[in-house]
Parts: structure tokens; sequence; C-alpha cells
């Protein structure tokens, strides 16, 4: 389960992000805006889920690691931490949680990013070669086929 945890927790990481900079401190009192990106609104519904579901006391964690994830600077990264640690601690108590949170990310968007030479993104499932290097041969079906671009 806690594997589970820790994976969904990753899957969230960028809806939330986009969330916090779309909206900064007030994602968690703002309304869903019509004119947000699907990420963005994915990101507020996973923390207001999460909010809607933990004590008085843990709102006010949460909502510190929201603010500290959006202040500039070190902080930032303390408080993305923070964030991440508060959404894992409500999914380790709330286990329907951990689905409805899966629920919500299965209608948002999937972001896929390449950046940087021969960089590859791959947005689903990849079931052929995927080749960025210089003079590789691909061997298919038992057999060895040489790089077409290598003479």
């Amino acid at each position: 389960m806690e594997t589970d945890i820790v994976q969904a927790v990753d899957q969230m990481g960028p809806y939330v992000a986009a969330a916090l900079a779309a909206y900064g401190a007030n994602v968690l009192s703002r309304a869903e805006d019509a004119a947000a990106d699907a990420t963005v609104n994915a990101g507020r519904q996973i923390l207001l889920r999460v909010w809607d579901r933990v004590s008085p006391t843990r709102r006010a964690m949460l909502q510190q690691a929201v603010e500290d994830a959006v202040t500039p600077g070190p902080v930032a990264d303390d408080g993305a931490a923070a964030l991440r640690g508060q959404l894992r601690r409500a999914m380790s108590e709330d286990p329907q949680l951990v689905e409805e949170l899966r629920h919500v990310l299965v209608g948002a968007p999937r972001t896929v990013t390449a950046s940087g030479e021969r960089s590859v993104a791959v947005g689903g499932d990849n079931s052929g070669v995927i080749n960025t290097g210089d003079g590789v041969g691909i061997t298919a079906h038992g057999g060895h086929t040489p790089d077409p671009t290598s003479s």
C-alpha cells in the first residue's frame, strides 16, 4: 500500500505544481476556473479532495505547506517536500482517498516534456525502438539490421 501511495503522489506532482503556479497560496480557496487548463484544475481538485478529508489540524499543515511551496527561493523546495508529505500522510490514513485521487488522475491530461539534445518523450506506451544514438544497429526478429545512416 505504501508503494502505491508514493507512486500516486509522484503522479500527482505535476498537476499540483501547475495548480500552485496558477493560483499560488489561494489554490485551496479559489473557485474552479473554466479558463484554466485541465492540468491546473486536476491539481486543484487533488488538493481540495485532500483538504475536505483531513482534520482541522492537518488542514493548517496543508495550508502552510502550500504557502511555503509558492514562496520564492529555497523555502519553496521545502514546502513542496512538505506538501508531498501531507499528501502521503492523508492517503495513508484514508485508503478510499487514494482511489478518489486516482480517479481524478484518470481524467487528467497527460503532460509529457522532452528537453535537450536527442531527448525523447513518450506520452503513452511505446512498443517500438527509440534510438537517439549514432551508428546503432537494431536487432529485429533474430536478425541484425545495420544503422542505415552509417557508411
